[in-house]
Parts: structure tokens; sequence; C-alpha cells
């Protein structure tokens, strides 16, 4: 028991050693790219650069108190309590950056179909039920009683007992639930809208918003089956790199769409076809069935207004 205790150990540590190694060293690589597209002087801050930041930087802070719940090496009496706490903080961090995450996409989804109704209801519901069945599961889950014994020698690993894994594979199903709708409405919308020419945003959004898919997937899928079917401190093991996975892509997708519409006017794009739709506008909201909620204006032309309005009318840009 006692080496199987050190090889859970070691797995541990080196998963969650590659998941901060992601996290901070694409920050590292995005950093002049946000400098460059969000930090100019005559950028405003609007809904959508809110959620971009608050996606940003709560991964990047919210993880640092990681650092030491994977490979604190101490004596310390304490530690027990010091490591229940830094496990609640890092439960707590994690709904909210999905939440924020999912945000993201519910604006994004929301404003390539033009502000439709249907589809903001559609949304919204999910919204509701998803998170509140991911925080019921979560927060009404058996309560952990532990004791310093329950400790692996280093860091701060708990066992996860069989029902309060189930709770919290739970909680994944949903959130891998609201990505599964995202991409079917994208790629729908893709589909129904491929026509029209409009190929640059939608190459953007089809490219990056599937590759958030089948990335999501694939780490939702780890994180599920390893809860039901892992040793205790193992149960949940690639949770922390599929919450950064999510978040760093999440980033990405915005720091392309602020690019494709911060491109000088006389780039070859957008296609002919396209740039004919945006002259024969109308007042209906649509250009050749392409949403204005896609376009924009003088130096952002051709950025995706993902983030156009809210239902209250205000204008959210990217």
């Amino acid at each position: 028991m006692a080496s199987s205790k050190q090889d859970q150990l070691f797995i541990n540590r080196c998963v969650s050693a590659a998941a901060l190694v992601l996290l901070y060293y694409d920050y590292v690589l995005t950093l002049s790219d946000e400098i460059e597209r969000y930090w100019m002087p005559n950028r405003k801050i609007t809904i959508a650069s809110a959620l971009f930041y608050m996606n940003r930087y709560l991964s990047l802070l919210g993880h640092l108190p990681n650092i030491v719940e994977y490979f604190w090496i101490s004596t310390d009496p304490e530690r027990l309590t010091v490591c229940t706490r830094l496990i609640s903080a890092h439960y707590y961090t994690t709904v909210v950056i999905q939440i924020v995450i999912g945000a993201m996409l519910f604006v994004r989804t929301k404003a390539l179909y033009g502000r439709d109704r249907r589809i903001l209801y559609l949304l919204s519901i999910s919204a509701i039920i998803i998170i509140g069945y991911g925080g019921w599961s979560v927060f009404t889950a058996p309560s952990m009683s532990y004791v310093p014994g329950d400790l692996l020698e280093d860091g701060c690993f708990f066992p996860i007992s069989n029902e309060t894994a189930r709770r919290f594979a739970n909680a994944w199903t949903a959130m891998l639930s609201f990505d599964v709708l995202v991409c079917f409405l994208t790629l729908y919308k893709a589909f129904t809208m491929a026509s029209t020419g409009a190929s640059s945003v939608l190459d953007i959004i089809v490219r990056d918003g599937s590759l958030h898919f089948g990335v999501m997937v694939v780490a939702c899928i780890s994180v599920i089956v390893s809860f039901h079917v892992s040793p205790d401190y193992l149960k949940g093991l690639t949770g922390t790199l599929t919450n950064i996975l999510s978040s760093v892509m999440v980033t990405r997708l915005m720091l392309n769409l602020r690019k494709l519409g911060s491109a000088p006017p006389t780039q070859e794009f957008p296609s002919v076809a396209f740039r004919n739709a945006l002259q024969r506008s109308s007042t209906t909201g649509m250009h050749d069935g392409l949403p204005t909620s896609m376009l924009s204006e003088g130096t952002e032309s051709y950025e995706l207004r993902t983030f156009e309005r809210t239902a209250g009318g205000s204008r959210i840009d990217t």
C-alpha cells in the first residue's frame, strides 16, 4: 500500500506540474498579443473584455495556491488544516473559472445568431440548469473528514470517497453538456452561413471552437472516468489540467478574434463576396444571412462582434 501511495503521489505531481507549466508558459507566449490587442489606450473596457481579463487572471492567480497544494513539503502539525483550506479554495476557484468561461461561450454564441431570442432562451435555460445541477452536485456531496494519516507524504493530496467522486463526476458531465450544446450551435450556424462567403470570421470560430470542443471532450471524459475508476488518490486526476486547457483555449480564441478585428483595412480579407455583402446591408440587421453582430466599422472592421449587445441593448465589443 505504501508503494501504491508513492506511485499515486508521483503521478499526481507529474500531471499537476504539466498543467501549471502549460498555464504560465502560455501566458508568457501570449502576453505581447494581449498587450497589443487589449491594453491599448483607445480600447474601452466592455463586458467581453472584462470576461477576457477575468478568465485570464483568475486562472493565473487562482492556480498559484495549487503550487503549494501539489508540492508543499512540511512536517508542520497544522499541515492538515492548511491543506483542507487549500483544497476548498481550489474547488471554489474551479467553479468560478468555469462559470466565466461558460459566460464567454454564451455571449459569443448568442451574438453569432444575431441575438436571436430563441437562442438566448435556449442558452439561458441550459446554463441555469447546468449551473444549478453542477452546484448541487458539488456542494451537497458528502462532507469529507480527514485525519493526518490520510495525507500523502508530501503535498495536499487526500483520498476521495466513491460517493463524493460520483457527485463530482456528475458536475463535470454537466459542464461537458454545455460545451456540446455550444459546439453544435456553432457548427450549425457555420454550415448555414457558408454560402455568404464570410469565411474569415467563420474560419476562426469553427477552427478554434472545434478545437476547444474536441480537447474539452477528451479532457472532461478523462476527469469523469478518473472519478469512477481511479484509486482514491487519483480520482479527478486531470481536473486541474482540464480547467487550465479550457481557460487557455478560450483566451486564444479571444486573442485571435481581436487580431482579426484589428487587421488593416487594406488586408485581403474579408472575401469579395463578404465585402459585397457589407455594401448591401439592410435595416433588417442582416448582411446576406450574416448577423450584424458579427461586423465592425472603421478601424475594427471585421472584428467579430460576438459580444455586441446584451439583452438590455448595451454594446459589448471583443
